[in-house]
């Protein structure tokens, strides 16, 4: 078998999916797709063969080395890849052991190993080595299932192992895979931030769609259409809150005028983030959030001292805050706190419980959100508030509850939103009186107060 012309025919790769391939080459974490019918399924199944034979029998020399092709769940594996085995891998390049969920290469060929694995529970891998890991729709996922692979992705012999993805906007996982392969946005200490490569295939790269799927994905509505026609990673299917609009609720930020009321709102974590939101109420009852704190691994001195300063002179109607925080611990503090809200009180920020009525909550932050033609939002956040900005429009719909948002997704700025929203019992900020309308308003009263009898009877 001539090799290289067995696999050019064989994988029948169109441009976006051969363009794909030598960003492999170049990179160690590829996340290919982005949009509906870009043929990344497809590409994730086809590449380790050549991964296996290519670059790590022919090139490298080395025999049995084993790749894996991921999915969050068995049924999502079997539809997406294993069922396609029998009809797209020769059976020349090896079989497929049905009790092990596994493609093995002939001895010919290296022998290699296409272990297909399911993410329900990815300590299962623990002791497990993949020169490959391919993870098809990795937005099913959370960030911790990919730090876990990639302490996988390590095989002797194989000094540039590799970790490729493909995956549709949305899902749990929608933004810490937009923050590291689209915004390119890494923790400090991200040691392989030029390893991390996307690339952007849509329906309209795959010649072998019918015209009929083309006029389904144009048919879609128009924030779907952008997600899955468009690979718009702003928008996605499942998104609690859809009336989410960067253009409209993301503004450039401004002094906050001296009279509106002020607010501050607070969501505790440690280990998770914890978030502190300040938001001012202008006179047409619309809210601005002007300023956030979001921190993983501060104690509640820390935290509060923050606030504090980030605070400065300003003034607040209320701070209101997660009502856990107000439950006994059953902890004391060094200054005698038993509850969190006590330790916050003792370091000088003072918070009340918040509303934790979810679905009421929610009900109302999608009313601020809401926006059409002839109506303006009446919630706003600063371009400053970038983990709100971020995290908010990537919240899914509960699977079993549907009127709630999955709380296994980074929720903390919207929880803190929720908060705030839910403790505004004024729609606005009462506009302020001028000179002449007090004076008009004097002269009103002191009518009414001369033609009223009863008042006149007064001094009678």
């Amino acid at each position: 078998m001539k090799w290289k012309n067995f696999w050019s025919k064989w994988s029948n790769f169109q441009d976006k999916q051969l363009e794909a391939e030598q960003a492999i080459d170049k990179y160690d974490y590829v996340l290919y797709g982005g949009a509906a019918g870009g043929g990344k399924s497809y590409f994730i199944r086809h590449y380790p063969i050549k991964f296996l034979i290519e670059h790590c029998f022919h090139k490298l020399g080395l025999r049995g080395v084993r790749v894996g092709i991921f999915c969050e769940n068995y049924p999502a594996l079997h539809d997406r890849h294993i069922n396609r085995i029998p009809y797209e891998f020769p059976s020349f390049l090896g079989e497929y052991k049905a009790q092990q969920h596994e493609f093995v290469l002939n001895e010919a060929h290296g022998g290699g190993v296409i272990a297909f694995r399911n993410l329900d529970d990815p300590s299962k891998y623990m002791s497990s080595e993949f020169a490959l890991i391919a993870v098809d729709e990795i937005t099913k996922n959370d960030k911790e299932t990919f730090d876990f692979l990639r302490m996988r992705k390590r095989w002797p012999g194989v000094s540039k192992t590799k970790f490729i993805a493909g995956t549709n906007p949305g899902g749990i996982g929608h933004n810490w895979v937009r923050k590291l392969w689209i915004d390119n946005i890494f923790d400090d200490n991200e040691k392989e931030k030029d390893q991390f490569y996307f690339l952007q295939a849509k329906a309209s790269d795959n010649k072998y769609l019918d015209e009929n799927y083309f006029r389904t994905l144009d048919s879609l509505d128009e924030k779907l259409r952008k997600a899955y026609r468009d690979g718009n990673w702003d928008i996605f299917s499942g998104q609690y809150f859809s009336e989410w609009d960067k253009s409209k609720h993301v503004v450039p930020g401004f002094p906050i005028p001296e009279g509106w009321k002020k607010f501050r709102a607070y969501d505790h974590g440690f280990r998770a983030p914890a978030c502190c939101l300040w938001g001012a109420l202008d006179y047409d009852g619309q809210l601005w959030i002007y300023r956030e704190l979001y921190q993983s691994g501060w104690n509640v001195e820390q935290l509060a001292k923050e606030i504090i300063r980030l605070s400065g002179d300003e003034q607040y109607d209320y701070s209101v805050a997660d009502p856990s925080i107000f439950s006994n611990t059953g902890m004391i503090d060094k200054r005698g706190g038993s509850t969190i809200a006590e330790s916050f009180a003792n370091n000088g920020v003072i918070f009340i419980p918040a509303s934790n009525r979810r679905i009421d909550g929610w009900n109302l932050v999608h009313q601020y959100l809401y926006w059409d033609e002839k109506t303006f939002p009446r919630l706003f956040f600063f371009k400053n508030c970038f983990n709100s900005t971020q995290t908010i429009p990537t919240l899914i719909h509960d699977e079993n509850k549907k009127e709630d948002l999955d709380s296994k997704g980074v929720d903390h700025a919207a929880d803190a939103t929720r908060y705030m929203i839910m403790s505004l019992h004024e729609t606005r900020t009462p506009s302020p009186v001028n000179d002449v309308q007090r004076k008009l308003a004097i002269m009103k009263a002191e009518q009414e107060f001369a033609s009223n009898p009863l008042y006149q009877n007064l001094y009678d």
